[in-house]
């Protein structure tokens, strides 16, 4: 009998911010009312920002036959998962933190086994998706437990603790449970939901003193629901926490236990430093329509805010580099409206050099400073923002990279915003990060003004520059960085290390830094014994704390490392990374975690959770200005783009094989094995054929348009060529104009995605296809019929 490895993709729509999803049946099936979550209980405990977070949800499958239920959870994208269980039939099924290419070996061997090992590899633009799914027997329970840490990041004055809640339907035990205890004493604390109308903000208790918080959100069934009859949950959104705290001590805050330490620095009320900052803009062709007009609005609100002795320049390229000013200017009002009209008239064309623009930048701020122009004490930034690669002057990446760090010399820096999910995130991650910069990427949306603008204000305030933290060096080992190009206000610096020394009775700091109009030297002292037992006296979650505290900010500052090092370096970067991933049972970017669930009449099946990395988004090519979503997309609701699509999902599934309907057929079989692979394809065809291109193509297999009511799914087989399976892909949609994935093979790296027609219709009015990130192609299906070839030469 021939095997075949199936891909079934139900249009059900599915959310794509689901916290604890169950998946959506058919109408004609009712097995809706068979699944149930009837308990949901997020449990959050942060002492001293680090969050440990512990999501429990239980399931029950009220049906008289075994169902499928899926626990889908979104988490902060740099949270680390550090647990998973799963218990059924009072069984447990607990995860295991393996070397990533251990957890993929075993992830291999139980595909060439024939079980449908799902991968679990999802991203987001702020979060990052769990999702496991799993047969349980009728009448049967399930409980599924995921725990993540994270450390809270202060971001323009606050921290903030997001928990996503979208449980899908009525959950009768729904509890949000967040402790927080800071020793420095809490200032503030807000709670925020879009979903929290008047009547249900009332159940949301607070609870805040001196430097301790408990907030609850325990909503009953009744007020879960959108309206007094409605079965439909109003839970849906983000569920945010926020808060500051109290900061006397203008040297910062220590706190030990256990022999480790964490120092938070983040002095208020000195005065800013002045600011020269260059904008270098990308226009190139690839910037047509909203990009261009985002970025134009931004740009003017950015100049609304620039403070009047800060000084600007504004720089424009695509094959050609184009200066507002030859100089840096003043930001006087008179400056800020001639910049004004400027940036209305700038229009998008040509090709992109990023080199020359960027080295522009850098001889203005050279030349500014010659000519004496620039305030002495003043920071001095460069802003790049670009949707693209390099496709004009010099190309070659590393010779960029070279170039540009080469001219700032150490002296200025750049952040390198990368606009959509095209542009190469890793080449502009390690620009900015050679020079002393951040990378980011901005998301193609409503709100991508909003974006830019809110990375400015980030970096708006510098209030410092060249802090370095300096600790007795016979007492402290293993230092986290303590050496940083600058501080801005609402920031935070935080610096961990591990005290070596049993008899060091107290833990000195000296800070250095150069203030606005001297230099600033800070020093104090902190009992160590005295510190441990204070904290000791307080409930938390373990005693351990600040060492994963240590450990979480370690992993994070050596991944970072890794991008700028040289191979050697990186090797050794990534090794200890690697090393305290597993110690601590951390999922990092080096780490996967391995779940075996059972599976009914089967053995056991494996599935692995990896941590993707911020550029490892970009293997989703956009084709938002097409209407076509690029690789690794789920069905999208009619007017969605897939700039609005947050994350990537998989789900593979092993079912019998399929009657062909309608092939579509692979003349090779995809693999990488191969130089190259011819695919063509062919639509239904009918009586009279249309006029088609004349070229000489292998011969194709048609059909006659099935006939098929809205509940009859079409269904496809893909024969592949001297292999014994064959690929099939099921897809039942009842909407108008659909987005969906066709094919998506992890092995190739080829997704094919069709845009459906009115519903009830089989027609794909555009096709996407992509292979990884290098090739992609966009069509429409016009005329009567319609043929395509497709040649893509593989690089190994």
């Amino acid at each position: 009998m021939e095997a075949s490895l199936c891909f079934a993709l139900l249009l059900c729509f599915p959310a794509f911010t689901s916290t604890v999803v169950l998946p959506q049946k058919r109408s004609a099936q009712g097995h809706g009312s068979d699944l149930e979550i009837y308990s949901f209980h997020m449990d959050c405990k942060v002492t001293s920002r680090f969050a440990h977070n512990v999501l429990t949800s239980r399931m029950a499958n009220r049906a008289n036959a075994s169902r499928e239920v899926t626990f889908d959870v979104e988490l902060p994208k740099h949270a680390f998962i550090s647990n998973f269980s799963m218990t059924i039939d009072g069984k447990p099924y607990v995860g295991v933190v393996k070397k990533k290419e251990e957890a993929k070996q075993q992830y291999d061997q139980a595909v060439s086994r024939g079980h449908s090992a799902g991968l679990v590899k999802v991203s987001g633009r702020k979060m990052e998706e769990f999702k496991v799914s799993v047969n349980i027997a009728a009448l049967s329970k399930v409980t599924f437990e995921l725990t993540y840490e994270e450390l809270l990041k202060r971001h323009l004055g606050k921290y903030e603790l997001a928990i996503k809640v979208r449980p899908q339907q009525l959950v009768k035990h729904f509890k949000i449970d967040a402790h927080i205890y800071e020793p420095q004493g809490i200032s503030f604390l807000d709670v925020h939901a879009a979903f929290l109308t008047n009547d249900l903000a009332e159940t949301v208790k607070k609870t805040v003193t001196q430097d301790e918080a408990h907030v609850v959100f325990e909503p009953t069934l009744d007020q879960q629901r959108k309206c007094p009859e409605c079965s439909e949950s109003i839970l849906d959104g983000e569920f945010i926490i926020k808060y500051d705290v109290k900061r006397e001590a203008s040297a910062g805050d220590i706190q030990i236990v256990n022999g480790y330490f964490v120092h938070y620095f983040a002095p208020t009320d000195l005065p800013r430093m002045r600011k020269n900052v260059v904008f270098v803009i990308d226009r190139s062709g690839s910037m047509h329509g909203k990009k261009m007009q985002q970025t134009r609005e931004a740009l003017l609100k950015i100049l609304e805010d620039i403070h009047e002795d800060d000084h600007f320049g504004l720089i424009t390229f695509d094959s050609e580099v184009s200066t507002w000013k030859s100089t840096l200017v003043q930001a006087t009002p008179e400056m800020v409206q001639q910049a004004k009209t400027f940036v209305g008239r700038i229009t998008d064309r040509g090709a992109t050099d990023i080199n020359a623009a960027v080295l522009k930048g850098v001889e203005m701020l050279k030349i500014s400073k010659e000519e004496k122009k620039l305030p002495e004490r003043s920071v001095s930034i460069i802003i790049l923002l670009t949707d693209g690669d390099p496709t004009s002057g010099v190309t070659n990446l590393e010779q960029i990279q070279s170039n540009i760090k080469k001219g700032i010399e150490g002296l200025y820096t750049l952040y390198c915003l990368g606009f959509g999910f095209d542009v190469n995130y890793k080449f502009l991650e390690k620009l900015a990060l050679e020079n002393g910069g951040v990378a980011r990427r901005i998301y193609e949306s409503s709100d991508s003004a909003l974006q830019l603008q809110g990375f400015y204000e980030e970096v708006a305030t510098p209030l410092l520059q060249q802090v370095e933290l300096q600790y007795p060096g016979n007492g402290v080992s293993d230092l986290t960085e303590n050496v940083f190009r600058h501080y801005y206000n609402g920031s935070e610096i935080v610096v961990a290390g591990h005290i070596t020394k049993n008899d060091l009775e107290i833990l000195s700091v000296q800070i250095k830094a150069r203030a606005s109009s001297s230099d600033l030297t800070l020093a104090a002292e902190t009992p160590v014994e005295e510190q441990d037992e204070a904290v000791k006296k307080h409930k938390y979650i373990f005693g351990e704390y600040i060492e994963r505290l240590w450990a979480y900010l370690t992993i994070q500052q050596l991944l970072s490392k890794t991008v700028s090092a040289q191979p050697e370096e990186r090797e050794a970067l990534n090794e200890k990374a690697l090393q305290l991933s597993l110690n601590y049972n951390f999922v990092t970017s080096l780490t996967s975690m391995v779940v075996t669930k059972p599976e009914e009449g089967q053995t056991d099946r494996t599935m692995v959770a990896h941590k993707p990395t911020e550029a490892e988004q970009g293997d989703r090519v956009d084709f938002s200005r097409h209407g076509i979503v690029g690789a690794a997309a789920l069905p999208v609701s009619p007017g969605r783009t897939s700039s609005r699509v947050s994350h990537k999902k998989f789900r593979l599934s092993s079912v019998q094989s399929l009657p062909s309907r309608h092939p579509i057929h692979f003349h090779h079989p995809v693999s990488s094995s191969l130089d190259d692979y011819d695919l063509s394809m062919q639509a239904p065809q009918p009586t009279h054929r249309a006029s088609r291109p004349t070229h000489k193509a292998r011969p194709t297999h048609t059909a006659p348009p099935p006939t098929h009511t809205a509940d009859e799914n079409p269904r496809f087989v893909i024969p592949v060529k001297n292999k014994q399976r064959s690929v099939c892909f099921e897809i039942a949609a009842s909407s108008d104009s659909v987005i969906l994935q066709l094919i998506s093979d992890a092995d190739s790296g080829i997704t094919i995605n069709g845009e459906l027609g009115e519903a009830g219709k089989s027609k794909f009015q555009k096709i996407g296809i992509v292979y990884k990130d290098l090739y992609e192609i966009e069509f429409n299906t016009q005329g009567l019929s319609w043929s395509v070839k497709l040649i893509i030469p593989f690089k190994h």
